[in-house]
């Protein structure tokens, strides 16, 4: 094409992504050589990428026609449109049709170079193809009827307007439908004569008619940014989002003569924008609630991206940081270690973590940091304030290592310090072991030293005077201990009333029990704890390491068993520990769950035949008739290995250890289920009773009563058959409520009998007050005797002190065939010991009693 050729032809391109609208191309055949693009009447609108690239090689491709066209001098065919028109084409010119090609020739009457109004054009055009067949009855001023009918021009814009994929629009001045192409037609599934002359309310929904008649009024009055989003109906009542480009149209004269719109469904795009701003406000909504902050930083530290933006935690608002560098906002130090993490998140591509502290205002908040790679370039940064959970931290290891009343170590610091200290000695005795011999022969080790302390009596304290004045007296004892140490000593509170001193470099035992002086000389001296005088003192248990433990655990554990013994002692004493301490706490334990064992086997045995207790019975005779009156049950353990224990030695414990319960409820009802076999079966049996003994820790626990009852009831016995034995300490205990008790059992017909008396320094003032029917005279007193002298003084005044008050008097413990004379002499009713016979089981009872009953000759 040559040179001077092309630059007749005129583009209009208004910048980039703004092209001329193809609905209405600007492309005129003014002659068959005279090819323009008009810009007077062309309208322009945004488009996207691809519409401006379609437009733009479209463009080319037809002015690279029409040039082959004019060098070529050849002819281009074309389809015909209506008859009508082709009246007014000249020769060789004809209307073009959709999909087919097109002849252009000179315009009859045109002169080349001159423009054309396309509106002109575009009216007449529109008269005739959008209204067939019927006469305007108004010229609208946008069309003036000044153009000839059948411009082969306009033909070829209408023609472009039905080609065009986007639907296309025009509006009159009253703003009703003028044009509508096919796009418009399927977006929106009117056709063409249902639509034009028509108001926008069929494609408009009641509720946005408002928004569109402003837009309108906009429009109207030139506004060339009335651009919108709006719903749109279809005619199936479909609801879609349809974006508008609009664009006012003016005659020469500047009158407003009508509106042209590019209309694209973006229903679609809508939902996913909609979609997206709904998953931002979560994000959002998440970040504040969870208190994190969201940044995006690239390879030399610039902040890109900050949610929320308006976070808590930022030192600034987002649009002050979004830009900057990390060296810009923090100082050198700080800055060059999170540009370090970033680089390495970005040069490693994994994740990393991190903590730091800012100063936000006038506070420090703690925050923890997660380093993710992004893109490759780019790190994201999730930052959480942490302050609190640090708080909590802080106050759980100061818990975790403090005792909150008295501000000393707990007992799991002061583990931890004597396991450091045990390491430490243990450590310094190997190394100086080999050097010490060589050199003397003799070792010199430092040792390690514990001291537990109980504070005596604290229970009384907790129980009279309440827990605020018990935990006063433990802070104040934690003071005055403290202040018997030495420095380098430690003190902790280790549980209840329970303390501990740790002491290092220590070389003698001396050592320790000077410390252990020192404090039971300062715990002399009263307290004043609100307005009470409180007198204490401590009971210390010492446990010495001289590299012989393996575990910190092994040295308070010896430290706790003299303790133990130091209690056992009384108030205020101190015991170091020794081996033989530490064996009979292994047997002690040993024998208590032994016996645990035996009680769960005895109550609920798998075989009878195996039962580890049994009851033995000991004969109680008359000693006016030398008949047997009855059995005292006694009870005894066959233990697997050690064959049959001492009661003597497990009824302690089991009165310790809270077990002699349920000892006392089956020897009760055991003994009570023989004495009524033996009865139903024997005639030799029928009077005579049972003694049971009731230790005091079973004497009056709820529901003995009901469970005595059930006893007979099970048995068949009558009460007066039974006989239950009480320790007089047990009644001295508690008066009151031991009469009451008393009273109850006496209601049931069961006789009474205090047990050992003489041994509890029973009250015989109030003696007679007691419901009971026996004195049982204790085996200490009758071994003594020897004749009628001093030594029989307490049996004689015991038998004279029962039968004043009308009790009978029993003597235990008879051996010898001189205590019974003497007891004989002395008028005591009853004997029972060795003499007669030992205790044995039901089936050597029942031979006793099925033989001759006079266990010795009267007289």
């Amino acid at each position: 094409m040559k040179r001077e050729i092309a630059d007749e032809w005129e583009f209009n391109f208004a910048g980039p992504g703004r092209v001329i609208v193809w609905t209405h191309p600007g492309l005129v055949c003014l002659g068959l050589f005279q090819v323009r693009v008009l810009p007077q009447a062309i309208a322009l609108a945004p488009v996207g990428e691809l519409a401006w690239v379609l437009s733009l090689i479209v463009t080319t491709l037809a002015l690279l026609y029409l040039a082959i066209a004019r060098f070529r001098k050849s002819s281009l065919t074309a389809t015909v449109q209506p008859d009508a028109l082709l009246k007014d084409l000249g020769k060789g010119q004809s209307v073009p049709r959709e999909n087919s090609p097109v002849i252009l020739g000179p315009r009859d009457g045109g002169e080349p170079g001159s423009r054309l109004n396309i509106a002109q054009g575009t009216a007449e055009q529109s008269s005739r193809t959008l209204y067939p067949g019927v006469e305007s009855p108004q010229i609208n001023p946008l069309f003036p009827q000044s153009v000839q009918s059948g411009d082969p021009g306009l033909e070829f814009l209408q023609l472009h307007i039905q080609r065009m994929p986007l639907a296309h629009i025009l509006f009159d001045a009253e703003g009703r439908f003028l044009a509508w192409n096919a796009g418009a037609e399927r977006l929106f599934g009117y056709s063409r004569q249902e639509i034009i002359g028509q108001t926008p309310d069929p494609i408009v929904p009641p509720q946005t008619r408002s928004q569109v008649a402003q837009i309108l009024q906009r429009l109207t009055q030139g506004d060339l940014t009335a651009h919108s989003i709006n719903e749109n109906l279809t005619k199936s009542g479909q609801t879609i989002v349809c974006e508008w480009y609009n664009t006012p149209l003016f005659t020469p004269k500047g009158q407003f003569a009508g509106i042209l719109s590019m209309v694209q469904d973006i229903t679609d795009r809508w939902q996913s924008e909609l979609t997206l701003q709904s998953m931002n406000t979560e994000m959002t909504t998440l970040l504040n609630a969870i208190n994190e902050v969201v940044l995006l930083f690239d390879a030399r530290g610039c902040y890109l991206k900050i949610l929320p933006t308006d976070s808590p935690l930022l030192q600034r608002a987002a649009s002050q940081l979004v830009g900057k560098t990390l060296h810009d906002i923090f100082e050198s130090p700080l800055a060059d270690r999170f540009l370090d993490y970033i680089q390495r998140t970005i040069r490693e591509q994994k994740s990393f973590s991190l903590e730091y502290e800012l100063s936000l205002g006038d506070r420090p908040i703690a925050f923890s940091a997660k380093l993710s790679p992004l893109n490759g370039d780019r790190v994201l940064w999730v930052a959480r304030d942490i302050t609190d959970r640090k708080h909590i931290q802080d106050l759980l290891r100061r818990y975790a290592f403090t005792d909150p009343l008295t501000g000393l170590a707990n007992r799991c610091s002061f583990v931890r310090c004597l396991g450091i200290a045990m390491q430490n000695a243990h450590n310094h005795l190997r190394t100086t072991a080999s050097t010490s011999e060589a050199s003397t022969g003799e070792v010199r080790s430092a040792k390690v030293a514990v001291l537990l302390l109980d504070i005596d009596r604290f229970r009384i304290v907790k129980y009279s005077l309440g827990h605020w004045v018990a935990d006063r007296l433990l802070v104040a004892t934690a003071q005055r201990l403290q202040s018997c140490l030495n420095p380098g000593a430690t003190l902790a509170r280790i549980g209840g009333d329970e303390f501990a001193i740790l002491l290092t470099d220590i070389t003698c035992l001396a050592d320790v029990t000077q410390l252990a002086d020192r404090i039971q000389s300062a715990m002399r001296f009263p307290f004043s704890l609100d307005e009470h005088e409180i007198f204490s003192s401590v009971s210390i248990g010492i446990a010495l390491d001289n590299g012989s433990y393996q575990r910190s655990g092994e040295l308070l554990r010896d430290a706790d068993t003299a303790l133990h013994y130091a209690k056992q002692q009384g108030q205020g004493q101190s015991v170091p520990f020794a081996q033989d301490m530490h064996e009979g706490a292994i047997a002690r334990l040993q024998l208590e769950t032994d016996l645990q064992r035996a009680i769960a086997h005895t109550v609920h045995p798998t075989r009878p035949e195996n039962q580890p207790f049994q009851v033995y019975y000991q004969p109680i005779v008359s000693l006016a008739t030398g008949n047997i009156v009855g059995f005292e049950a006694l009870v005894r353990w066959h233990h697997p290995i050690r064959g049959l224990v001492s009661p003597g030695e497990f009824i302690p414990v089991a009165e310790e250890t809270g077990q002699i319960g349920a000892i006392d409820r089956w020897v009760m009802s055991e003994a009570c289920r023989q004495l009524g076999w033996w009865q139903q079966r024997y005639p030799a049996a029928a009077d005579l009773t049972v003694s049971v003994n009731i230790s005091g820790v079973n004497f009056g626990q709820i529901g003995i009563i009901e469970r005595i009852e059930q006893t007979l009831r099970s048995s068949g016995i009558c009460g007066r058959y039974l006989k239950l034995e009480i320790t007089e300490s047990v009644i001295l205990k508690n008066t009151g409520a031991a009469l009451a008790l008393l009273d109850r059992i006496k209601a049931l017909g069961i006789n009474l009998s205090i047990d050992d008396f003489g041994t509890g320094y029973s009250s015989l003032a109030r003696l007679h007050e007691l419901p009971i029917n026996t004195l049982k005279i204790d085996r200490s007193f009758v071994s003594r005797m020897r004749g009628l002298d001093e030594s029989c003084d307490i049996v004689q005044t015991t038998i004279a002190l029962a039968h004043t008050l009308g009790l009978d008097a029993i003597a235990e413990g008879v051996e010898t065939a001189q205590q019974v004379e003497l007891l004989r002499t002395l008028e005591c009713d009853y004997a029972q010991g060795y003499f007669f016979s030992k205790p044995v089981d039901s089936e050597a009872a029942l031979k006793l009693i099925l033989a001759e009953r006079q266990l010795f000759k009267n007289g």
